[in-house]
């Protein structure tokens, strides 16, 4: 057993619930190392979550995931623990675990966490990370409890799913959306370079691109430095491509957010200005 957990949540870090969580785990086994993969997702924000967690899974060690993002605590979503070849995902059922057990082939069995010998007693139920999630995380990554001993096995396709809205694409155009804003404002949108390129756009190409009611000339980058000056679109790290603002934030020169409309004309400018 590989005695790593890696720890997201959007708790942020002035109130104390991170320490107190990892303070669970190590009661449980001082030996067990904890990564902190993220604490400043947005709060209640199951979609920026699981795309955290899409992304992260593919760096992180295997072994155990904590993931809390959980606005619906205390109420009838279950808290689960899903078993993949990475390893086991342990957090609510809200959607928030299911991008990143797709990202590693997807979920094999589901386990609702109810053994009672690894409940923490408690008044209220409002901090099931302390009380449920940790000490079933601690157990298992621990050696002490076994998957099989969490609760009763759940149906696979009762879980719930958040699914990448996917992008509207003709012989004219690319629509798609934004998915989240990074810290520096650069904007990812749903949007592939592979879609990109099937409409034979290359990295070097103006783009004419829009965002909600604004249109404007982008060149496709291959850097954070666009020598056109202004907006610019650039494969992101994660493998999206995603809008942004040579030494700015693209976000709010745009004035757009999650959930914002990017459009791209299917042809690009380069292209249609050497036809000329």
């Amino acid at each position: 057993m590989n005695k790593i957990i890696s720890f997201a949540s959007d708790f942020g870090l002035n109130d104390g619930s991170v320490g107190v969580v990892k303070g669970v785990i190590n009661r449980v086994d001082p030996d067990l190392k904890i990564i902190d993969i993220s604490h400043g997702i947005p709060a209640q924000n199951i979609k920026y979550g699981s795309l955290l967690l899409m992304r992260a899974i593919q760096y992180i060690p295997q072994g155990v995931l904590l993931a809390v993002v959980d606005p619906g605590v205390g109420s009838e979503r279950k808290p689960i623990a899903i078993k993949t070849d990475w390893g086991v995902m342990i957090g609510p059922d809200n959607g928030l675990l299911n991008l990143a057990c797709a990202t590693v082939g997807g979920a094999q069995q589901a386990f609702a966490l109810e053994n009672e010998n690894w409940i923490i007693p408690h008044e209220g139920e409002t901090f099931h990370a302390r009380d449920i999630f940790s000490p079933f995380a601690a157990a298992y990554a621990s050696g002490q409890l076994k998957l099989e001993e969490f609760g009763q096995e759940l149906n696979l396709e009762d879980l719930k799913q958040y699914l990448i809205p996917l992008t509207d694409i003709t012989e004219k155009e690319i629509k798609g959306e934004i998915l989240y804003v990074d810290h520096f404002g650069n904007c990812q949108t749903n949007i592939s370079p592979e879609e990109l390129k099937e409409k034979n756009f290359k990295v070097g190409d103006t783009i004419s691109l829009k965002v909600e009611n604004q249109e404007l000339t982008s060149k496709w980058c291959s850097n954070y430095q666009n020598t056109l000056g202004g907006v610019g679109v650039i494969t992101d790290s994660w493998g999206m491509i995603s809008i942004f603002l040579s030494n700015g934030d693209a976000s709010k020169l745009l004035n757009c957010k999650d959930g914002s409309k990017v459009t791209i004309k299917a042809e690009s400018l380069t292209k249609r200005l050497n036809l000329k």
